[in-house]
């Protein structure tokens, strides 16, 4: 209960500070920048990297060597623990 009494006090608030905001806003626009060139650019950039990431990457790919083989284990190499002279106490 005192969690929707904390909510509707903290959108009461808000509301109020809403309305002020709004009020004072009407004088305090930003104004809208006239050289706009730079947007154009930075796209023309931005897809230029994507095209070159997308040919670089496949090569690169082609390119590296191998992957080595993974390292056998002590046990990997086809008969069982026994079988070394250790016995069964429990290695």
């Amino acid at each position: 209960m005192k969690y929707w009494i904390t909510t509707g006090l903290v959108l009461a608030m808000s509301g109020v500070a809403m309305a002020e905001h709004v009020a004072g806003a009407e004088t305090a626009l930003p104004a809208v920048p006239v050289d706009t060139i730079w947007a154009g650019v930075m796209v023309r950039i931005i897809i230029g990297l994507f095209i070159a990431a997308a040919a670089i990457g496949p090569l690169v790919a082609i390119l590296m060597p191998p992957a080595p083989e993974p390292v056998q284990s002590h046990d990997d190499h086809g008969h069982g623990h026994d079988d070394h002279g250790h016995g069964g106490h429990g290695h």
